[in-house]
C-alpha cells in the first residue's frame, strides 16, 4: 500500500539577491534534470544509469539526482515532458532522519544546499513563513527523528516551500476532536470535474448522511486555473470539516485514473478539467 504523506506549505523569503540567484540556478538545473531523466527513462535506461548521468552532467549532487528521477517517474506515461516552472526537490531517505539537502534550523529558518561543479557545495539560508497552526509541525522538523521530503517552487515571482511529512505527525497536530457523540463513521468521496459527492456510513454500512458541493464555474471556458484549484480545495476542506464534526474518523478515496474525454465538446471540456491528483 502506498503511504500517504500530507503536505504543508509555506513561503520562502530570501533577503540576499545573490542567494536568490543561486537558488533559481539550482531550480532551473533540477527542472532540466527531471526532463532529461524522463527522456532517458523513455529510452529504456535503468535507474542507476540515469542517476549517474544526472549527477555528472547536470546536478552535481547524487541525492538531488535521486529526487529528480523520482519526480520524472510521475510523468512516465507522457511521451514528452516540458515543465513550465523551475523547481527543486529533495526526497527523504528511509535510512536516515531529516533531509540531506533542505534542513530546518528553526521554525522560521531553513537551509538549502546549492551544488557546485567543484564539489564544494554552498548552503544558503532563507526565512520560512508557515501558518500558525503549522508551526508545531515545523518545530518537529528542526531535529527530526524521521525522514521528510521537501521542495521549492516558484509562483508569481515568489518562492514557495512545501514539505511532505508522515501522516502520523500530521494527525498528531492537526486532528481535532469531533463534536459528535458517536465517532468511528467512514466518509467516502466521489470526485467529478464540477462537484464532490460525500457519503457517510457507520461501521455496519448504514448510510448516515450525504453531502454534495458543486462548483460548475471551474469548467467554464477560460476560467483561471489557479482560482479553480483554490475553489476545489475550499470545497473539499468544507466537506472534511463537516464529516469530522459529524462523527467521521476514517476517510476513503478511490485512487482513480483520469477518464478519457468522450461525448460532445462540452462534455470533453468538463472531463479535461478533472483534477484527480489534486483531490487525492
Amino acid at each position: 500500500m502506498e503511504k500517504v504523506k500530507p503536505t504543508i506549505k509555506g513561503k520562502l523569503v530570501l533577503d540576499s539577491a545573490e542567494d536568490k540567484a543561486f537558488l533559481l540556478y539550482a531550480m532551473r538545473n533540477f527542472k532540466d534534470a527531471v526532463e532529461y531523466a524522463h527522456s532517458l527513462m523513455r529510452k529504456g535506461l535503468k535507474r542507476n544509469k540515469i542517476e549517474r548521468i544526472l549527477t555528472s552532467r547536470i546536478l552535481k549532487n547524487k541525492w538531488y539526482s535521486v529526487s529528480a528521477f523520482k519526480k520524472a517517474k510521475l510523468y512516465r506515461d507522457k511521451p514528452y515532458l516540458k515543465l513550465r516552472r523551475p523547481q527543486l526537490f529533495s526526497v527523504g531517505s528511509e535510512n536516515e532522519n531529516g533531509n540531506r539537502n533542505i534542513r530546518f534550523d528553526s521554525t522560521n529558518m531553513v537551509r538549502i544546499k546549492i551544488p557546485s561543479t567543484t564539489g564544494r557545495h554552498r548552503w544558503i539560508t532563507a526565512k520560512a513563513q508557515f501558518g500558525k497552526e503549522q508551526i508545531p509541525i515545523v518545530n518537529e522538523l528542526v531535529n527530526p527523528s524521521f525522514p521528510y521530503s521537501a521542495g521549492v517552487s516558484l509562483k508569481n515571482n515568489e518562492f514557495k516551500l512545501y514539505v511532505n511529512i508522515p501522516l502520523e505527525l500530521y494527525v498528531k497536530h492537526m486532528e481535532k476532536k469531533s463534536d459528535a457523540k458517536i465517532v468511528g463513521y467512514i466518509a467516502g468521496f466521489d470526485f467529478n470535474p464540477d462537484r464532490i459527492n460525500m457519503v457517510i456510513i457507520d461501521s455496519q454500512g448504514i448510510i448516515r448522511d450525504i453531502q454534495n458541493e458543486d462548483f460548475p464555474e471551474v469548467t467554464s471556458p477560460g476560467f483561471p486555473k489557479e482560482k479553480s484549484e483554490t475553489i476545489r480545495r475550499e470545497k473539499l476542506a468544507k466537506l472534511v470539516k463537516y464529516a469530522r464534526n459529524h462523527g467521521v474518523k476514517y476517510y476513503a478515496v478511490e485512487k482513480l485514473s483520469k477518464p478519457k474525454p468522450e461525448g460532445c465538446r462540452n462534455a470533453k471540456r468538463k472531463i479535461s478539467k478533472m483534477a484527480l491528483k489534486q483531490f487525492i
